[in-house]
Protein backbone atom coordinates (compact mmCIF):
# COMPACT_ATOMS: atom_id res chain seq x y z
CA UNK A 1 0.00 0.00 0.00
CA UNK A 2 1.34 3.47 -1.20
CA UNK A 3 1.48 6.04 1.34
CA UNK A 4 0.64 9.83 0.69
CA UNK A 5 4.27 10.78 1.12
CA UNK A 6 5.64 9.28 -1.84
CA UNK A 7 4.30 11.41 -4.21
CA UNK A 8 5.93 14.36 -4.80
CA UNK A 9 3.14 17.23 -5.28
CA UNK A 10 1.89 20.35 -3.94
CA UNK A 11 -1.39 18.52 -3.08
CA UNK A 12 -0.34 17.80 0.87
CA UNK A 13 0.54 21.36 1.43
CA UNK A 14 -2.96 22.90 0.56
CA UNK A 15 -6.26 22.96 2.79
CA UNK A 16 -9.23 20.79 1.81
CA UNK A 17 -11.17 23.51 0.91
CA UNK A 18 -8.24 25.40 -1.57
CA UNK A 19 -7.81 21.66 -3.43
CA UNK A 20 -11.89 21.31 -3.77
CA UNK A 21 -12.01 25.08 -4.44
CA UNK A 22 -9.04 24.31 -7.65
CA UNK A 23 -10.81 21.21 -8.75
CA UNK A 24 -13.86 23.18 -9.22
CA UNK A 25 -12.56 25.96 -11.37
CA UNK A 26 -10.40 23.03 -13.47
CA UNK A 27 -13.81 21.25 -14.04
CA UNK A 28 -15.48 24.29 -15.31
CA UNK A 29 -12.27 24.70 -17.50
CA UNK A 30 -12.62 21.46 -19.27
CA UNK A 31 -16.96 21.88 -18.95
CA UNK A 32 -16.55 25.11 -20.12
CA UNK A 33 -13.41 26.47 -21.89
CA UNK A 34 -12.41 29.91 -22.63
CA UNK A 35 -12.18 30.35 -26.30
CA UNK A 36 -8.24 29.25 -27.48
CA UNK A 37 -7.41 27.63 -24.15
CA UNK A 38 -7.41 23.79 -23.57
CA UNK A 39 -6.38 22.55 -20.24
CA UNK A 40 -5.44 19.17 -19.02
CA UNK A 41 -6.51 17.64 -16.04
CA UNK A 42 -3.81 16.03 -13.92
CA UNK A 43 -5.74 13.38 -11.39
CA UNK A 44 -2.87 12.91 -9.25
CA UNK A 45 -2.03 16.16 -8.67
CA UNK A 46 -4.33 19.20 -9.23
CA UNK A 47 -1.78 21.76 -8.44
CA UNK A 48 -0.02 20.76 -11.43
CA UNK A 49 -2.10 22.65 -14.07
CA UNK A 50 -0.98 22.55 -17.83
CA UNK A 51 -2.85 24.00 -20.57
CA UNK A 52 -2.56 24.81 -24.17
CA UNK A 53 -3.53 28.18 -25.56
CA UNK A 54 -3.57 29.92 -28.98
CA UNK A 55 -1.58 32.12 -30.16
CA UNK A 56 -4.04 35.47 -30.62
CA UNK A 57 -5.39 36.39 -33.91
CA UNK A 58 -3.76 39.46 -35.43
CA UNK A 59 -0.29 38.55 -32.95
CA UNK A 60 3.14 37.19 -34.45
CA UNK A 61 2.01 34.05 -32.44
CA UNK A 62 -0.90 33.42 -34.38
CA UNK A 63 -1.82 30.10 -35.25
CA UNK A 64 0.65 28.71 -33.05
CA UNK A 65 -0.09 26.61 -29.64
CA UNK A 66 1.45 27.31 -26.83
CA UNK A 67 2.30 24.81 -23.82
CA UNK A 68 2.20 26.46 -20.38
CA UNK A 69 2.19 25.32 -17.18
CA UNK A 70 0.69 26.84 -13.78
CA UNK A 71 2.32 26.04 -10.31
CA UNK A 72 0.07 26.41 -7.35
CA UNK A 73 2.43 26.59 -4.57
CA UNK A 74 1.28 26.43 -0.40
CA UNK A 75 0.68 29.94 -0.12
CA UNK A 76 -2.14 29.91 -3.26
CA UNK A 77 -4.58 31.39 -3.21
CA UNK A 78 -3.09 34.09 -1.21
CA UNK A 79 0.14 33.87 -3.06
CA UNK A 80 0.30 33.69 -6.97
CA UNK A 81 0.88 30.66 -8.58
CA UNK A 82 4.15 30.30 -10.77
CA UNK A 83 3.52 30.47 -14.50
CA UNK A 84 5.70 28.83 -17.25
CA UNK A 85 5.28 28.68 -20.48
CA UNK A 86 6.46 24.83 -21.39
CA UNK A 87 6.83 25.76 -25.49
CA UNK A 88 9.60 28.12 -26.16
CA UNK A 89 8.56 31.85 -26.56
CA UNK A 90 10.13 35.03 -27.48
CA UNK A 91 8.37 37.51 -25.21
CA UNK A 92 9.35 40.44 -23.38
CA UNK A 93 7.33 39.12 -20.52
CA UNK A 94 8.70 35.62 -20.31
CA UNK A 95 12.27 34.60 -19.38
CA UNK A 96 14.43 32.40 -20.86
CA UNK A 97 13.81 29.72 -18.58
CA UNK A 98 10.07 30.69 -19.63
CA UNK A 99 8.44 32.00 -16.37
CA UNK A 100 5.91 34.31 -17.24
CA UNK A 101 6.22 37.82 -15.53
CA UNK A 102 3.77 39.36 -15.32
CA UNK A 103 2.11 42.40 -12.73
CA UNK A 104 -1.09 39.80 -12.08
CA UNK A 105 1.74 36.96 -10.88
CA UNK A 106 3.47 39.60 -9.30
CA UNK A 107 2.30 42.81 -7.18
CA UNK A 108 -1.24 42.79 -8.91
CA UNK A 109 -2.08 39.56 -7.43
CA UNK A 110 -5.39 39.36 -5.65
CA UNK A 111 -6.86 36.11 -3.63
CA UNK A 112 -9.49 36.21 -5.62
CA UNK A 113 -8.46 35.66 -8.78
CA UNK A 114 -8.71 32.56 -10.60
CA UNK A 115 -6.59 29.87 -12.60
CA UNK A 116 -9.09 31.24 -15.26
CA UNK A 117 -7.86 34.88 -14.80
CA UNK A 118 -4.61 34.00 -14.90
CA UNK A 119 -4.90 31.79 -18.39
CA UNK A 120 -6.89 34.48 -19.76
Amino acid sequence: MATAGTMSNNVENLSPQIIRRVVKEMEDLVSNPPEGIKVQINDEDVTDIQAYIDGPAGTPYMSGVFKVKLTLGKGFPQEPPKAFFLTKIFHPNVAANGEICVNTLKKDWKSDLGIKHILL
